[in-house]
């Protein structure tokens, strides 16, 4: 019966790499039951066998190698319980965060089908659920640098380190839109998605009625269309109660063809 398995032989049975082994025994995790004092190969033998099951086990469920070699080092079975309830509330813990993930995914997938399969131009009465947001009144034209206007509000509500993307939309008072200017919006908002954590400073925008259209274009090309819903609300009596919400569904950031670029335009109303 073989005594001594080479680093290789070891590797190969336990379908492990070789840099791999060698790391454990760097790490003092699974070492060598003897070193050739010439020429330094590695030799294991079945001792290590079960120890190297129980590593690999404990991999793969995800347990980290500092908590397997503090497992090693008490080797009991209160030591073992701890372990599993640790890496039970780890688990967890990564569930939820890929749950919000799979919403975030979700809620983009849901946005992009809505802008390919919308009836452009066309004015639909809609209604409007409640909407968390983030709000930064700022001065902004459809000629200014968004981004930079974005910055600022992620520095102001302190969103730099945040995976938290949301989406963009432009807010065009009821002032500026009687007057006819509809490249001078009053503010950006940052609308809280699926999973996205209440933060410090939300506001909540009221849902109900809303007159919507869609158009091909951005936000630049906007202006004939929102003369488009005045007309209608002027046709129906329809009185603007709030802002109006300008939501890019497909811009640059999802695609260098402008011609793809899509947008939303909704007017709060009393009907």
């Amino acid at each position: 019966m073989q005594t001594y398995f080479t680093i290789g032989q070891l590797a190969a049975l336990f379908d492990v790499k070789i840099p791999t082994l060698r790391y454990y025994d760097e790490i003092g995790l699974l070492t060598p039951a003897k070193v050739d004092a010439t020429s330094h190969y590695r030799y294991y033998s079945t001792a290590q066998f079960e120890r190297l099951s129980t590593i690999k086990y404990f991999r793969a469920l995800g347990v980290s190698l500092p908590a397997i070699a503090d497992f090693f080092a008490a080797r009991d079975l209160p030591k073992l319980k701890q372990l599993l309830h640790q890496q039970q509330a780890t688990v967890a813990e990564q569930l939820a965060t890929l749950q919000v993930i799979d919403q975030r995914v979700t809620a983009r997938l849901t946005q992009i089908e809505q802008a390919e399969q919308a009836q452009l131009g066309v004015p639909q009465l809609v209604t409007l659920a409640p909407q968390p947001v983030l709000y930064l009144r700022q001065a902004y034209t459809a000629q200014d640098d968004i981004e930079l206007v974005i910055a600022k509000l992620r520095e102001r509500y302190d969103l730099a380190q945040d995976v938290f993307l949301g989406k963009i939309t432009l807010s065009l008072s009821v002032a500026e839109l009687t007057v006819g200017h509809f490249d001078q919006y009053s503010g950006i908002l940052l609308a809280f998605e699926p999973g996205d954590q209440p933060r410090t400073g939300q506001q909540l925008l009221p849902g109900g009625s809303a007159l919507q259209l869609t158009f091909a274009g951005t936000h630049q090309q906007a202006g004939p269309y929102y003369e488009q819903l005045l007309t209608v609300c002027r046709d129906h009596h329809w009185r603007l109660r709030a802002a109006a919400l300008e939501t890019a569904l497909i811009d640059y950031g999802i695609t260098d063809d402008v011609s793809q670029s899509v947008t939303r335009i909704q007017l709060p109303i009393t009907t």
